[in-house]
């Protein structure tokens, strides 16, 4: 087991989520950045879909009450076994009663712990991804104990780095939307040259974006939308879907984030900036 001593700001058991079950109206869900989550796993020959622990901004106090391996990918914060600090990308060998404490982070927002064979808590309809009105919790409550495997020192671990998503990336790459064609040259031009800023309205469902660009007119049906859509409101505020965002929406979805940009996305926090990046599909 490992028992939650205290929990941080928001920290949550993800997986790759629910997607098979998104047409009847349950959010994706699963990790926020899915390549440093698969990078940690890779690390340490877990499959894919393992449950891993994702940590936003400010970490938990863990207790192990079993030996096992961890991997750490993702943002940047000290992260200490008792008195020594672990490194990232690097299995680290966890003794019984020991504890796991987490620094102030210093880049990206979002951490990523693996166990060798994943998290074992809860599954709600094929995913152990906490996630708001489907499983039980939606995020570590003080005291929770999490079961896992009990590992063996002599496990064998890959040491080689994968693939990391940037941290507080400047630029994010979009395709145009459904409804980009319906903007005005207006539109366009704002969206390809303007800067925009992180608000303080971003969680695990959306990220709302500042400035507004021009107001609009455009009549919207209720219409389906995945991780990664930019929707655009009348008055011009842009929000970006994420992996627990809504599965319809009613206003014009004008971007689209790649699946590489909503790992990007997902380690930008308030006021953090940047600009998009219009590309073709495949690039």
């Amino acid at each position: 087991m490992i028992k939650v001593i205290e929990t941080g700001l928001y920290t949550s058991i993800q997986d790759l989520g629910r997607p098979q079950w998104h047409s009847l109206g349950i959010p994706y869900s699963g990790a926020m950045d899915a390549e440093s989550a698969h990078t940690a796993n890779a690390i340490l020959q877990n499959k894919p879909q393992a449950a891993v622990m994702e940590i936003t901004m400010t970490g938990p106090i863990l207790h192990f009450t079993k030996a096992c391996w961890v991997v750490f990918s993702g943002a940047h914060m000290p992260i200490y076994l008792e008195q020594q600090q672990l490194v990232q990308h690097q299995p680290h060998w966890i003794k019984e009663s020991q504890e796991i404490r987490f620094g102030k982070l210093t880049k990206g927002l979002r951490l990523y712990m693996a166990i060798k064979g994943g998290f074992k808590t809860n599954m709600v309809l094929g995913s152990r991804s906490m996630c708001k009105n489907v499983s039980p919790h939606f995020m570590l409550q003080k005291g929770m104990e999490l079961e896992i495997e009990s590992g063996t020192k002599d496990q064998g671990v890959y040491l080689k780095v994968q693939t990391q998503t940037p941290l507080q990336a400047k630029e994010i790459k979009v395709y145009k939307g459904p409804e980009y064609d319906k903007l005005t040259k207006g539109h366009w031009q704002q969206l390809e040259t303007q800067e925009f800023q992180v608000s303080n309205l971003n969680n695990r469902m959306a990220y709302q974006l500042n400035p507004n660009i021009a107001a609009h007119e455009i009549n919207q049906m209720t219409t389906p939308v995945i991780p990664g859509t930019v929707q655009l409101t009348p008055q011009g505020t842009l929000m970006v879907l994420m992996r627990d965002g809504q599965t319809t929406g009613g206003y014009p979805r004008i971007l689209q984030l790649s699946a590489k940009s909503v790992n990007a996305m997902a380690q930008l926090k308030t006021g953090d900036t940047f600009r998009f990046k219009l590309v073709s599909l495949g690039e």
